[in-house]
């Protein structure tokens, strides 16, 4: 199964949730490129979104490992 997150559901830690939940053990979580530069936009003009956005991108990236 594979999983393509919109930012709201990063931002909110949804996505992790979705992750762990043992019916989606073993999908696929496909992060477009939009949504990574939506979040660094936002990291960039300091808002709290774009930084719990790229943390909760590197959780999920350490879920994978």
């Amino acid at each position: 199964m594979k999983i393509v997150p919109d930012t709201s559901v990063i931002v909110d830690g949804r996505i992790t949730k979705i992750v762990l939940d043992k019916d989606y053990h073993g999908c696929e979580v496909i992060v477009p490129k939009a949504v990574i530069s939506e979040l660094e936009n936002q990291a960039n003009k300091g808002r709290e979104t774009g930084f719990k956005g790229l943390g909760e991108l590197t959780e999920l990236q350490k879920l994978c490992a």
